[in-house]
């Protein structure tokens, strides 16, 4: 009997310090590194639409499709039938025009160039987007 209580003994005292153990360590996993997306060239077709947020005269120019086509970090913003407004893209890329009482101002965010034109009078808001060439 008492080799059966030595042996009941031994058993428990194995099985308390199994649960006392301390769990091992988790393994740590390499997260897999991503390369930042390539940079958008500025140069290319811009395809988007124009809203108006002004209108205090008659002749102010509708909303609508807004297509630029930027070289050289230049580019033209059509007004109306008749005026454009010669603008450009600087390297910080803050956007801004002017031709004759109007002026533009914006800004490039990737592939999308996003403004504002206005004479005081009237004024259009604009967000285009690079297309792929």
């Amino acid at each position: 009997m008492r080799v059966a209580r030595t042996i009941l003994i031994a058993a428990a005292c194995a099985a308390l310090s199994a649960c006392a153990a301390k769990p091992p360590a988790p393994v740590a996993v390499a997260r897999p590194v991503v390369a930042p997306d390539p940079p958008v060239p500025l140069d290319g077709d811009y395809w988007g639409t124009s809203t108006r947020f002004r209108a205090e005269r008659r002749d102010c120019p509708h909303p609508g499709v807004v297509r630029l086509t930027v070289q050289n970090g230049q580019f033209q913003y059509r007004w109306n039938y008749r005026t454009f407004v010669d603008s450009s893209v600087d390297p910080d890329d803050s956007v801004h025009g002017q031709a004759e009482n109007i002026t533009l101002a914006g800004h490039r965010n990737g592939a999308r160039i996003e403004g504002d034109v206005t004479n005081g009078y009237c004024g259009l808001h604009f967000t285009v987007t690079r297309r792929k060439s």
